[in-house]
């Protein structure tokens, strides 16, 4: 395993060999010992001073989060076949696990299949094409005498797939079409002849075969539109610290329904508790649920972000707004929403990029096509406090 200093160049390693083998522990120098899947990815990006690592965005987190979850449940061959299967059908759109950020996921994976990835055979290697492909950037992001400090080296990877010669299998498919005229008698193919007549025929006399049956057509994937996202005004009702992470707050969130939910966010370093209370905000509130740092949160809340990244504020629905009132965009405020956001579709990271702020301070979604729609509730437009040009997440 990895201890990060300041990017993947001065990456430098200490723990023990036995976390390639049991990733949910990591014995230190000390003597001291750091168990659980989460407190190592977040051990060791505090020892590096990279806490960015551990995801820039409450979203970011909570993939980092069942990523390294998951590459810790991995022990025994049929477990890392999955996980490798999963990350490689990720990967297939992505540079790294987490969208295309660099993250503690990726050095926890990549210590953990190192040795599955070794043996696979050259067919393998093709069949995990994407998992290989990000399993080779990450193995020369790091020195070489690095990866020698914990027992590891490089891996020879072949990232030309050999061409396919698919003639054999032609050949033979002629050769066995030419065995099977060959076979065929004069007589019997006048007979086959007489046959396929008297069908027609009969065919024609009951009205059959006139008329092709229409191809159905295929299922064309339904475009991703804003309106999937469910967003809805919250309230804060109540706030507090993580009991087990020192930047993120725990929130209980009025949206409207019977109980308050539960949402984790990564706001500490940004907005005081203080003014966290009663707090209005806009959430997502069809985002799967996921644990962060054994806190399950069931919604995000919608920040917008300075180009610099040293300020963040809460989207804010406009006076009059209620718990619960539906968000939406300026031409898509009939849509649907999803139930839950699939993360397969990639709902939520394909429209995320398009939600900004402009010189107004307006929040809103700009379409690939440039064309700006205001984030509204019945009572108004939505706001941030401050930030201009902004990015929303």
């Amino acid at each position: 395993m990895f201890a990060l200093h300041r990017g993947l160049a001065h990456l430098s390693i200490s723990p023990t060999r036995a976390v390639t083998r049991q990733l949910s522990k990591l014995t230190i120098g000390s003597g001291e010992t750091v168990e659980g899947a989460d407190a190592l990815a977040l051990y060791l990006c505090e020892k590096a001073g990279r806490l960015d690592l551990l995801g820039r965005t409450d979203v970011e987190s909570a993939l980092v989060h069942q990523w390294v979850t998951a590459s810790a449940r991995s022990r025994n061959a049929a477990d890392r076949t999955l996980y490798a299967q999963e990350a490689n059908d990720e990967l297939a759109n992505n540079t790294y696990l987490v969208n295309n950020s660099f993250s503690v996921a990726d050095i926890i994976a990549f210590a953990n299949i190192h040795a599955w990835i070794a043996a696979l055979s050259r067919p393998k290697q093709i069949t995990f094409c994407n998992l290989v492909r990000w399993f080779d950037l990450i193995q020369h992001s790091i020195p070489e005498a690095v990866l020698k400090s914990v027992g590891l080296s490089q891996v020879p990877i072949d990232l030309n797939a050999p061409k396919e010669n698919a003639a054999p299998a032609a050949e033979s498919a002629k050769s066995d079409n030419k065995t099977t005229a060959a076979a065929s008698t004069p007589a019997a193919d006048g007979a086959a002849a007489g046959d396929k007549k008297q069908s027609k025929k009969e065919k024609k006399a009951k009205g059959e075969g006139s008329a092709k049956p229409k191809a159905k057509p295929a299922n064309e994937p339904k475009p991703i539109v804003p309106s999937q996202i469910d967003l809805r005004v919250g309230k804060i009702i109540e706030c507090g610290k993580h009991p087990d992470a020192d930047s993120l707050y725990v929130e209980k969130i009025d949206l409207g329904e019977e109980e308050p939910r539960t949402v984790v966010s990564g706001l500490v370093k940004f907005i005081p508790l203080e003014d966290m209370q009663g707090r209005e905000v806009v959430c997502v509130c069809n985002l799967k649920p996921v644990a962060m740092r054994g806190v399950k949160s069931f919604a995000m809340v919608l920040c917008a972000s300075s180009a610099d990244g040293n300020t963040v504020e809460f989207v804010e629905p406009p006076q009059g707004s209620q718990p619960g009132q539906k968000v939406y965009f300026e031409g898509f405020a009939t849509g649907e929403p999803e139930a839950v956001l699939n993360p397969k579709k990639k709902i939520w990271e394909t429209i995320q990029p398009g939600l900004l702020t402009d010189e107004s301070r307006q929040a809103l979604y700009q379409s690939p096509e440039g064309v700006a729609h205001l984030l509204k509730t019945d009572a108004g437009i939505c706001t941030v406090k401050s930030v201009t040009k902004g990015t929303i997440k």
